[in-house]
Parts: C-alpha cells; sequence; structure tokens
C-alpha cells in the first residue's frame, strides 16, 4: 500500500476482458465486488483503496480467455476530473468539479448501473442515482469524488 491515503488502485488489462474484483473483508466485515469489464476494448479502472491497512487481500476472477492484468496504486490525481461533462465504460471514480445542482445520467450498458457519491476518504457516503440503460437526472449533491458501478458505456454531465 503507498504512504499517501487516500489512494485509487488502477486496475488493467491488456485485452478484453470480464473481470470480478473482490477486496477480501476484515473478520466480520463483508467485502467489496467490483465488476470490471469494457465495451470490447481493455479494461482500466479505478478503484478505492480501502483504509487502515498496509496491505490488501484480493482476488481477480476473469471470465473468457486468460488476459494478462495489472493492478497499482496511485494518488488521486490519476482520477480524471470534469466540470461538465465525462464519458467512460466500465466502473469507474471521477472528480466532479462544478457544483451541486441537476445532472444526467446516460448508460447504454448491460445490467444495472450505479453512481456513488465518495466522502473524503473515497468510503461510500450514498447512492446518488442508479437504473437500466437509458437517461436518468439526478441532484449533483456537489464537488467530490464519485463512483460509477456500471458494465456498459455510460456519461455524466452537470446541465
Amino acid at each position: 500500500m503507498p504512504s499517501y491515503r487516500p489512494a485509487v488502485m488502477v486496475f488493467s488489462t491488456n485485452g478484453q476482458a470480464r473481470v470480478h474484483l473482490r477486496f477480501e473483508g476484515r473478520k466480520g466485515r463483508s467485502s467489496r465486488l467490483y465488476r470490471l469489464s469494457g465495451d470490447g476494448s481493455p479494461i482500466t479502472a479505478r478503484i478505492p483503496l480501502p483504509e487502515g491497512n498496509k496491505a490488501i487481500a484480493f482476488r481477480v476472477f476473469a471470465a473468457g480467455d486468460r488476459e494478462a492484468w495489472m493492478a497499482t496504486a496511485a494518488p488521486l490525481r490519476e482520477v480524471p476530473r470534469f466540470h461538465d461533462e465525462i464519458n467512460g465504460t466500465g466502473s469507474d471514480v471521477v472528480h466532479y468539479r462544478g457544483e451541486p445542482g441537476r445532472g444526467v445520467l446516460h448508460y447504454a450498458g448491460p445490467s444495472l448501473i450505479q453512481l456513488e457519491a465518495l466522502d473524503d476518504r473515497l468510503a461510500y457516503w450514498v447512492t446518488v442515482t442508479e437504473g437500466r440503460a437509458g437517461e436518468h437526472t439526478f441532484q449533483w449533491p456537489g464537488r467530490g469524488y464519485y463512483q460509477v458501478r456500471s458494465a456498459g458505456a455510460w456519461s455524466l454531465s452537470a446541465t
């Protein structure tokens, strides 16, 4: 684990993959599952690293061809920043630099998408919106870090 905190894990694959990554929880705590996939392209996803440990344990479950993957710790400056709009595919962490107000989430992927607000330690704070494919309006709580949990293409915008 890096000496700086909070931090993110940057998980990437060399080729197309469908990956489930699960942090192994401490005794009495459930672990957190991340479904990482893309639109047929290699995966690059940022995941909040758990607080308080000098080391972390996680398992990677990959479907399909065995693709090489890499996981590294990175500082928050590696998280994409935006004011008005950002696009992505699959799960990721983004840094919203705009003001509180109306937002729109467009989702084209399979299954459910969730947009979660994170606190200053990158821990889950509240689910801002969730839904299936389509357009979803919501209220941005304000500037901060947000986690997108999805398996397909998405875009976020402030209006």
